[in-house]
């Protein structure tokens, strides 16, 4: 897909060295709507609160062409210092990112990788100044291998995966890194591939009829834990027992799912020390304060576990949902 840019005028560059003077922040997120986008706003407006900064928040609904006018109309308005890019598009959005980096702005990147190479969190294209994140290969593999768990010894162990969105290049990454997985243990065998749309009710009502034309089911994960819920929901509409559920996020309900045995584990997502932590990079770069460039969200324990992003039984009391 090619997104064609207009060449944008030099912002005027402000000397934000002097701590009192505010640092200007706009957020580029992906949509709004779900309570891992409101604890990731949350986030990032308290620190930059206490930092003397300010942020305003653009969403894009799942549309990298709007993300990209977004972009290039906050150049054109001037009215920031930095901008923060969760992309909807990891190649579509790196055009107006140089024009922002051309025009003088401060761009970082978070959540999911910038540019061609999916399995790095470096700053890409040059000039931006630091990422953080997590890549879709590394989330989808630590699902896999919780697949490859629930299944056991099981064959066949029969596995449904619910893919948030199908556009997402973060979703797609994701699905292949768990078939990468798969391939070494032929007794799991892919019955189902469904889109949920990151909600519960969508999610649900898809579950009811995968389980309707595949009833032997044994698992079923997701790339979010409301979705996963739904899948739940369904499987107690049908009667269905003995079906292990594999969820992401680690959001507070799927937590509590977690602690009453109807979900086997979640990946943690951390969207509110997400937000805390990219308002740091980027009022630090915009202050010109040393900051790392690289940031895996992975390794970031605490909050998370010392062992990994999983959260199960065995550590779900000790970690702190976090949406």
């Amino acid at each position: 897909m090619l997104f064609l840019t207009a060449c944008q005028p030099a912002v005027t560059k402000r000397d934000l060295s002097d701590p009192k003077t505010p640092v200007r922040i706009g957020f580029f997120i992906v949509a709004l709507g779900n309570s891992y986008e409101e604890a990731r706003m949350a986030g990032a407006s308290g620190t930059a609160a206490e930092l003397n900064a300010t942020t305003q928040f653009f969403t894009g609904d799942f549309d990298p062409i709007k993300q990209n006018q977004q972009i290039e109309d906050a150049i054109a308005s001037k009215n920031f210092d930095v901008l923060i890019v969760h992309p909807i598009d990891n190649t579509a959005v790196v055009p107006p990112i140089e024009e922002a980096l051309k025009a003088g702005l401060i761009v970082i990147g978070t959540d999911a990788p910038i540019g061609p190479n999916i399995s790095s969190l470096d700053p890409y294209p040059a000039g931006v100044a630091a990422m953080i994140g997590r890549t879709g290969t590394s989330f989808g593999t630590w699902i896999g291998k919780s697949v490859v768990e629930a299944c056991g010894n099981l064959d066949p162990c029969n596995f449904a995966y619910l893919i948030g969105n199908q556009s997402l290049t973060v979703d797609q990454d994701r699905y292949n890194a768990i078939l990468a997985v798969l391939k070494d243990h032929p007794n799991i065998k892919i019955g189902s591939l469904q889109e949920g749309k990151y909600a519960q009710d969508v999610s649900r009502e898809v579950m009811q009829n995968v389980f309707q034309s595949t009833p032997d089911i044994n698992v079923v994960a997701s790339s979010g834990d409301q979705m996963t819920l739904g899948a739940i929901l369904a499987a107690e509409d049908a009667g269905l027992t003995g079906i292990t559920f594999v969820g992401a996020g680690a959001s507070k309900l799927g937590c509590q799912a977690i602690k009453d045995g109807k979900m086997f584990a979640s990946y943690a997502d951390m969207p509110y020390t997400q937000g805390q932590e990219v308002v740091k990079l980027a009022v630090a770069a915009a202050r010109g304060q040393s900051h790392p460039t690289s940031v895996n969200l992975e390794t970031l324990s605490p909050p998370l576990p010392p062992e990994g992003p999983m959260i199960n039984l065995t550590n779900v009391e000790s970690y702190q949902c976090q949406w």
